[in-house]
Parts: C-alpha cells; structure tokens; sequence
C-alpha cells in the first residue's frame, strides 16, 4: 500500500483499484479499508457530511462533493468538500498510482469511492469479498476529475 496522507478522513488503507461493470467495462475505484481507529459515531458522521450512498444505492459524481485531481507533483488528491471545509487523501506520484489515474481518465475520468468500515486485511481479496453481493457494509461515491 502506498504512503498516504489522510487530512479530516477516518484513518484507512487507500487502495487504487477498479471492478468490472455490467457493459463489460472497468469502474476505477479508491477503495478505503477503514482500519478501525475512530468510533463508529465518527465514521457514520463523515459518511453523512460527505453524502456516501450505502451499498445497493446509485452514487452519481453531480450528487457529491467530492473531486480528484492530478497535482503537480504527480500526487492523486481527492478532495471532500462540505460546508464546513475540505477533508482530503492524497496517494503518492509512484508508478502505480500514475497508471492507476490514467486508466481512470481514458475511462472518462469518474472515480468510484468506496468506503468499507470495519476491515481487518486491505487486500485485492478482501475488498472484493465485501464489495460482492452479500458481502457486508460498504459505502461509495463519485468524484470528477478536476485538472489540477
């Protein structure tokens, strides 16, 4: 997992990954394993505040507040705008990470968050399990590309 700074989200593993769609297509996704730090009453009020739909329901990019960007720098930041300010995980500009954006900006540049509270392992494995049918809690959102 590659270094990644957290400002305003609970503390989790953030997993550039991606999930087949019904089209045939690919969903690039950010997966973030929450790795259990705060309580629950933080983590359900960041869900809340930043409009994160519960699994099963559609989450739209023009719904949220939320945005990616390529910095400078060749950092991915996503960016989590509320009104009472901005909350953001920023994924280093490693090999990885840069092809990981690039294949989600050739894929129309919509990224899908997710968000799986209450993991203990943030393998490919792991978040597959929990993200297929009955596979328990997890919550997701769009975020836009934004040129940085």
């Amino acid at each position: 997992m590659p270094l990644v700074s957290f400002n305003g989200v609970p503390a989790a593993a953030a997993v550039p990954t991606g999930a087949p769609e019904a089209d045939g297509g690919l969903q690039p996704a950010l997966a973030l394993v929450h790795l259990g730090r705060e309580s629950r009453a933080e983590v359900d009020a960041f869900l809340k505040r930043h409009r994160f739909a519960p699994r099963g329901d559609v989450a739209q990019a023009k719904d949220s507040q939320a945005r990616w960007s390529i910095e400078r720098d060749g950092r991915v930041v996503l960016s989590f705008i509320a009104d009472n300010g901005v909350d953001h995980v920023a994924l280093p500009a490693e090999e990885g990470v840069r092809r990981w954006a690039a294949l989600t900006l050739a894929t129309g540049g919509t990224l899908a968050v997710w968000f799986l509270p209450e993991m203990t392992a943030y393998t490919s494995q792991a978040i597959g399990r929990r993200i297929a049918p009955d596979g328990g809690e997890w919550w997701r959102l769009s975020a836009g590309y934004v040129p940085a």
